[in-house]
């Protein structure tokens, strides 16, 4: 009979076997020593018996609330003595909606795509609030799996280049994961598919975005804008791209202004005002971006966070249109 002491695991067996992504497998052994397999003669990792037992009690536990940090570097025995004496493992997680998290509770977060760098892998969890429920090389991965996470905040979707079925698998993700919102990190794309793709649910970036803004826009977009980290000095900002298109003119809002006593509702004016307020901010904080270098991220962050806030009060002007029956064509 063999001995299964003396079997090893490729790194693909061993994510299937525990639910790791191979990605994270490396990150926790480069960043962490939480396991260090041995190499076979063309470098590939090969995993023993207790490797996997051990990547199986760390899963176990960082899904249930435990920093991976603070357990990576325990032993196989006190790992499975935290595991039985940790009650809360065989309790259920409960549910959140959007207008319930808390400062106790994590954005969760769902990785999707083989280009996640490592600087994305180790550095997301160590944004307070974060949490990385799983990683998926690719959307057929993540359908496949028999279970998801039931509190997915947050999708996080990259693509090297944005086309035409783009917009499907983002429906298809949210379908699976129930998440609140996506996040499409992109290598190359062109202004339309971005403007198609950008909405009040859908978030385009591109992939160099710096980690720790990543980590802020997952939790604003989460409903946690209290827990939101502190910018770092000097971080990069890639928001120039994610400026979504006006849906209405400076005219069709003044006309929208003129015909709400004629509804007997103000707030065809009210959204009017706020929408050209915010218009004038937008021009005001990408010419400063333009003019102060030294600002010019500020200015920057500035400028998309304010066309994501007009754009979500056309959105909403919009669908207030839709009720009424309004017809801005009218003459």
């Amino acid at each position: 009979m063999q001995n299964t002491e003396n079997i090893s695991y490729k790194i693909g067996t061993v994510s299937r076997i525990t639910g790791i992504g191979t990605e994270t497998l490396r990150a926790w052994e480069r960043r962490y020593q939480a396991v260090v397999p041995l190499r076979n003669e063309s470098g590939g990792r090969n995993y023993s018996k207790d490797d996997v037992e051990k990547l199986f009690l760390l899963k176990s536990l960082t899904d249930n609330g435990f920093s991976i940090g603070n357990v990576a570097k325990l032993k196989l025995e006190d790992l499975k003595d935290l595991s039985e004496n940790n009650h809360s493992l065989n309790t259920p997680t409960k549910t959140h909606d959007s207008a319930s998290i808390t400062e106790e509770t994590s954005c969760q977060i769902v990785l999707v795509g083989d280009g996640f760098p490592l600087r994305v892998l180790d550095g997301l969890e160590e944004i307070k609030g974060i949490k990385v429920t799983g990683t998926y090389n690719s959307l057929e991965e993540l359908q496949n799996k028999s279970e998801h996470s039931a509190n997915t905040s947050i999708v996080i979707f990259e693509k090297p280049t944005l086309n035409s079925q783009t917009s499907d698998e983002v429906y298809k993700l949210r379908e699976l994961t129930g998440a609140w919102h996506v996040i499409v990190l992109y290598g190359f794309a062109n202004q339309q598919q971005i403007e198609k793709l950008q909405s009040t649910q859908t978030s385009v970036i591109r992939s160099s975005i710096d980690v720790q803004e990543l980590g802020r826009l997952c939790i604003f977009q989460s409903g946690g804008s209290e827990k939101l980290p502190q910018l770092v000095p000097g971080s990069t900002l890639h928001y120039e791209q994610t400026i979504p298109s006006r849906i209405f003119s400076n005219q069709q809002l003044a006309k929208l202004a003129s015909i709400s006593s004629t509804i007997k509702c103000e707030c065809p004016k009210h959204i009017s005002d706020l929408v050209r307020d915010l218009v004038a901010f937008e021009t005001y904080s990408a010419e400063c971006e333009n003019e102060n270098q030294q600002d010019a991220a500020l200015h920057g962050y500035l400028h998309a966070i304010t066309s994501q806030a007009r754009s979500m009060l056309e959105e909403a002007m919009s669908h207030l249109i839709r009720v009424e029956g309004i017809d801005i064509h009218k003459q």
